[in-house]
């Protein structure tokens, strides 16, 4: 049993920073990738000369426009953001082992002195 623990602190950082980021990274991007789909950002954009509600007069267009292009400024800095977040997740995942060594080495060499 021991053997086997011991097995399971050797491989850890090869897990972690092999198989278990691959997994972290696809998981945020699948939350981005969703998120910016619930948002409909391409959408707003394929449609954003389609005039509001069938008006063809020039007024209506540009009303159409405008408000279209201030939906998708909106709703692409909600994707930034969310995307700056999922970001900001892979690094601190990738320094949380590190901290928690030295962390746990700082208190083990408290307990020393």
């Amino acid at each position: 049993m021991l053997w086997e623990v011991g097995g399971d602190v050797l491989r850890f950082p090869l897990w972690w920073y092999g198989e278990g980021l691959k997994q972290t990274f696809l998981s945020i991007f699948s939350v981005v990738r969703s998120y910016v789909r619930t948002l409909g950002v391409f959408v707003w954009m394929k449609n954003v000369f389609t005039p509001m509600f069938g008006r063809y007069d020039w007024q209506s267009r540009l009303i159409s426009v405008f408000m279209r292009v201030v939906n998708i400024v909106g709703r692409g800095f909600a994707a930034m953001i969310v995307a700056i977040i999922g970001i900001a997740a892979c690094i601190v995942y990738l320094a949380l082992p590190m901290f928690a060594a030295v962390f746990a080495l700082y208190h083990a060499s408290v307990l020393v002195l």
